[in-house]
């Protein structure tokens, strides 16, 4: 293969995407428009989490007027309502009425901004089976809230919970952020009912718990595994499914959380700058063929766009030549440490 190699791909749409706090969100979107994405599935984890249809769709209108202002391209937003044990199925009427066509499910403290999240998941299965009625698209953070359940295997636990809503109601059903390998097998039998999605970050496919043990940037939630899990999450993005979609889990912290004096880090890895890139890093060898680019391309691109209905992605060239990436981004008075900071990438935007 040639030492430099230039492919033409399409921005990425990135349809699991962080933009925090008000204050936060136009900077952030800013930084990830940098990054040559232009579709972005909002998370409602906003610290006390957006829960109703009013307070989502005031959140995404000061995301775009800010946008406009800013004299951004135009992009996609795709709204998300955070689903508790106290929704009731009437507000997902309000969703509909007002477009928002997604919701999001966090499990009870497994997360950040999951302390109202769910533990008794029964508790929600008439607003799932209302969201199946209505076409809306539900995404869960696939990890049990059983704390006996230790890190490493809440997300294999998970399983029946997913399995559970695809029996018992009409819903299109995402699981998002996919790192265990264990599941694949079941993935793929739950992606026949055509109802089922998952999204991979480029983190999860670019590293393994080794690589990262000891840098607290690496920290993220569900965790980095081993080597092991990402060998098959690359194969598994290989096959080419069209239910296979990427999202980046592009979580900002501020570095005084991420490395405080007191209490716990918050985890998150935040890589929405240089997504595409990263995505081109972890998955270099399909890059050489292509039939690989095509396939690179639909699980970047063109599967979530199908999926959401959004409108074709532009067209972006890849250099394969060195990038590195910096080590902060700032947002407001945030400084936000970048995952793999100081580390070089294979794959340059031009």
């Amino acid at each position: 293969m040639p030492t430099v190699r230039t492919i033409k791909v399409e921005t990425l749409a990135n349809s699991h995407c962080h933009l925090r706090k008000k204050e936060l969100a136009v900077i952030l979107a800013l930084l990830a428009i940098s990054g040559r994405a232009d579709a972005f599935g909002i998370m409602p984890n906003v610290g006390d989490g957006l829960k109703t249809a009013r307070e989502v769709s005031r959140y995404i209108e000061h995301i775009r007027s800010g946008l406009r202002e800013a004299g951004s391209e135009p992009v996609n937003l795709i709204p998300m309502m955070m689903v508790t044990e106290k929704t009731d199925p009437d507000e997902i009427n309000q969703c509909v009425e007002m477009g928002i066509w997604d919701v999001k499910i966090y499990p009870l403290d497994r997360t950040t901004g999951s302390g109202g999240g769910v533990r008794d998941y029964q508790k929600i299965l008439l607003v799932i089976r209302r969201c199946g009625e209505l076409g809306v698209r539900v995404h869960f953070h696939p990890e049990h809230p059983w704390s006996l359940f230790n890190n490493r295997d809440a997300e294999y636990a998970f399983l029946s919970v997913v399995d559970m809503f695809l029996r018992e109601t009409e819903a299109k059903i995402f699981w998002e952020h996919g790192t265990d390998a264990r599941c694949i097998p079941f993935w793929e039998e739950m992606g026949k009912t055509g109802r089922f999605f998952i999204t991979l970050t480029a983190h999860h496919l670019a590293t393994d718990e080794d690589e990262v043990f000891g840098d607290v940037r690496g920290v993220c939630k569900p965790p980095i595994k081993t080597r092991e899990d990402k060998e098959a999450l690359i194969n598994f993005v290989r096959r080419n499914h069209n239910w296979v979609i990427a999202g980046l889990d592009d979580a900002p912290h501020n570095r005084d959380a991420k490395h405080p004096s007191e209490g716990r880090c918050a985890c998150g890895a935040y890589t929405a700058p240089f997504g595409l890139q990263l995505y081109a890093h972890a998955l270099d060898k399909l890059l050489e063929t292509e039939e690989g680019i095509t396939t690179f391309v639909n699980f970047t691109s063109r599967n979530a766009r199908r999926v959401f209905n959004l409108s074709s992605g532009r067209i972006v060239t890849l250099r394969r030549e060195p990038f590195k990436i910096p080590a902060t981004y700032e947002a407001d008075d945030w400084v936000i440490e970048s995952f793999w900071a100081g580390q070089t990438l294979n794959w340059s935007l031009l």
